[in-house]
């Protein structure tokens, strides 16, 4: 099964943590979004799509990705980081993806570090080592669903 994990990650690297992490577990290749060209899609059996989330939503460029990406028939999961908790555009994102034919298989979330002014200071730290966990056992959980 050939897998690419695709993420959009900001300065504090949240989501290429975890997108490194579960990339291990499926032996995926791992790309920035601004690096994959539609056509490289058609090898993959599976895909990741990965984004911080900023104002509560996947960052635009990642939204603008899953709206031009052929995704018909491919297996799909999703995953996030983000300092608020929040992912509220997460139906609409699993909406398009549908629309676009694709079997969306699985969601991951988990926290991250993000304080530019000292907010979500319950936060601090995250991804941890225990979320990495969780994203490798998410990974594991997705495979076996796959094969």
């Amino acid at each position: 099964m050939k897998t690419i994990i695709i993420y959009r990650s900001g300065r504090s690297m949240n989501t290429q943590k975890i997108a490194a992490a579960m990339a291990e577990v499926l032996g995926a290749d791992l790309a920035k979004v601004e690096d994959v060209k539609p056509e490289m899609l058609s090898v993959y059996d599976l895909i990741g799509l990965g984004s911080g989330i900023y104002a509560s939503k996947i960052h635009r460029r990642m939204f603008k990705f899953i709206k031009r990406m052929p995704l018909r028939d491919k297996n799909v999961f999703i995953f996030c980081t983000s300092g608020s908790g929040e992912f509220k555009n997460q139906a609409l994102v699993e909406a398009k993806l549908a629309a676009k034919g694709s079997n969306v298989i699985g969601e991951f979330h988990c926290p991250g570090e993000f304080s530019p002014l000292g907010f979500n200071l319950d936060k601090k730290g995250h991804p941890d080592e225990l979320d990495v966990e969780k994203a490798r056992l998410f990974a594991a959980a997705i495979f076996d669903k796959i094969v």
